[in-house]
């Protein structure tokens, strides 16, 4: 056991390092949200996201259609978007419109119809899976993976849960490590890029890597320390989760936006990430909003970066999604959550 110096260094410096995840440093799988000792600025690893809304030469939406197909009912809740990549030819690229036609409808996309295509190689279920692409050399949302913003009712809690597999030899940077991985949850103005969180620009949290491969769960809420967001490395039976180009690896996420009395946030807000079933992050004591938001997305945000070349991949890499789901409940498509 470290002493209370030691832990209040060490939540510091994981604080100061979360927007680019430079280092290995380790965090418990249960993160207090109470704030410690101010630290450094962080440096600007995760400058580009959802608050300045769509990234140069995103591509705006269409009224979204009707589902083709059925939809699994949830583990316990109910199902609202489920994506299983079934539908379109191995080959596809999978832009706004072929999202729309599983009911997916999004705000605006970047990358879906020129990196992201049905792959037919890999599956977790089904015969194919969604590739999405991280060219050699590229970072950021316009030359490197997908984003798009997928809406929601809103609602003060979702789930979301997806099945990820890294590419055989994903380069995770070249001197810098990070980027951000699948989907991930957002409410009112998305705050994220650096923003100040104050409680009327909205909140998002999204999945990221870090050297080696390294899982953490990366968010914006109020007071965050620094200028970017707060991070919790994923743990799950007392071992450093690593994303794995070996096998599929299923991850899902519980946001509950905190409640809000006489205009004033109550910190009660709470994340919560599973990995294979196996709780690896509880952040709670957490202050979202002081408005009326809720969680009223399901934001699929991945790339390479970070702020400069140093996050781009040395090669051409690719990582492999598949049974995509947002539910109000446990997900009917994730792993078998093991007790508490």
């Amino acid at each position: 056991m470290s002493t209370g110096s030691e832990d209040r260094m060490r939540r510091a410096v994981l604080t100061a390092l979360a927007a680019a995840l430079l280092t290995g440093v380790s965090a418990c799988a249960a993160t207090p949200a109470s704030p410690g000792p101010a630290p450094s600025a962080a440096s600007p690893g995760f400058a580009a996201g959802l608050g300045a809304g769509p990234p140069p030469g995103a591509s705006p939406a269409t009224p979204p259609a009707s589902p083709s197909g059925p939809v699994p009912a949830a583990g316990d809740g109910e199902t609202v978007r489920v994506a299983d990549f079934e539908r379109a030819a191995a080959g596809t690229a999978y832009g706004e419109g072929e999202w729309r036609g599983d009911d997916w409808p999004a705000l605006w996309e970047l990358g879906m119809s020129t990196r992201a295509t049905v792959d037919a190689a890999v599956a977790h279920s089904g015969g194919q899976s969604l590739r999405v692409r991280y060219p050699a050399g590229k970072f950021g949302p316009e030359e490197s993976g997908a984003q798009a913003p997928f809406t929601l009712e809103p609602r003060r809690e979702y789930y979301v849960s997806q099945w990820v597999r890294f590419g055989a030899g994903f380069s995770f940077g070249t001197t810098s490590f990070a980027g951000k991985v699948g989907l991930g949850l957002a409410g009112g103005d998305s705050c994220s890029g650096g923003q100040a969180c104050d409680g009327t620009n909205g909140f998002s949290s999204r999945l990221i890597w870090g050297r080696d491969g390294t899982a953490a769960i990366y968010y914006y809420s109020m007071g965050h320390a620094g200028q970017y967001g707060d991070a919790a490395d994923l743990v799950a039976g007392g071992t450093r989760v690593r994303w794995r180009s070996d096998r599929w690896v299923n991850v899902v996420q519980r946001l509950r936006v905190n409640t809000v009395a006489g205009g004033q946030a109550t910190a009660d807000g709470e994340i919560e990430v599973w990995v294979d079933g196996v709780r690896a992050a509880l952040v709670t004591g957490l202050r979202f909003v002081s408005n009326g938001d809720q969680v009223d997305r399901a934001y699929f945000s991945s790339f390479a970066g970070g702020g400069d070349a140093t996050f781009a991949p040395r090669t051409d890499s690719v990582i492999f999604y598949d049974d995509l789901e947002v539910s109000t409940g446990w997900p009917g498509t994730a792993a078998a959550r093991s007790p508490a």
